[in-house]
């Protein structure tokens, strides 16, 4: 028991040293929760833009024309086209325009928005081919189950609904031949007298 006393004993001394030697004590709590309340209570000021004033923004926004070439980049058109497309070239050789279109492909705003940019067009391509799919497959359900018509077209509804969830797949033949060394020699050698007797 006495042991548990010490323990206990020991244990407050040393969180009244800790309060000591940190300044945790009733006055120094009053002010840090003051400051706080007046850290809670500021009001940050935005630009324009949305960033906050004061603060650095180490990536400039992108241009218009930066915009413009991702767009063109985007669509299908080479680094040169878009950039063709999208800045006056006028005064330009094609080797300056090239140069500048790969640096500006190498731009990691351009490469962040040409990523996003192919993900949501990646996405709604899978969208759409699952809704046609979808269409699709409803519409021959649909034409099997009309009892209006004809037998042999609704035959073909269940059979192409069939190949389309891979219950018909069509068998090819492979035949492998199996050639001796010796004899794929004897034709080669056959074949190259018969050139040089060309030539």
């Amino acid at each position: 028991m006495s042991e548990l006393n010490n323990v206990n004993q020991s244990a407050e001394s040393n969180s009244t040293n800790d309060s000591e030697r940190t300044g945790t004590n009733l006055e120094s709590e009053g002010i840090s929760g003051a400051m706080r309340s007046a850290v809670a209570s500021t009001v940050s000021k935005y630009k324009r833009s949305g960033k906050v004033v004061g603060v650095k923004d180490n990536h400039p926004r992108m241009t218009a024309k930066m915009r413009c070439f991702t767009g063109c980049v985007a669509q299908g058109l080479s680094p040169r086209e878009a950039y063709v497309k999208a800045y006056d070239t006028r005064r330009m050789s094609d080797a300056s325009v090239i140069t500048e279109a790969n640096r500006l492909m190498r731009d990691p705003r351009v490469n962040s928005l040409l990523e996003h940019v192919w993900e949501s067009v990646e996405q709604n391509i899978i969208d759409d081919a699952v809704a046609t799919r979808r269409k699709i497959m409803g519409d021959l359900l649909k034409h099997a189950d009309d009892d209006k018509a004809k037998l042999g077209d609704r035959l073909k509804s269940l059979e192409l609904m069939g190949r389309a969830i891979g219950m018909f797949t069509d068998k090819t033949e492979v035949k492998t031949e199996t050639v001796d060394a010796e004899q794929l020699k004897r034709e080669l050698d056959e074949h190259w007298t018969k050139f040089k007797a060309v030539h």
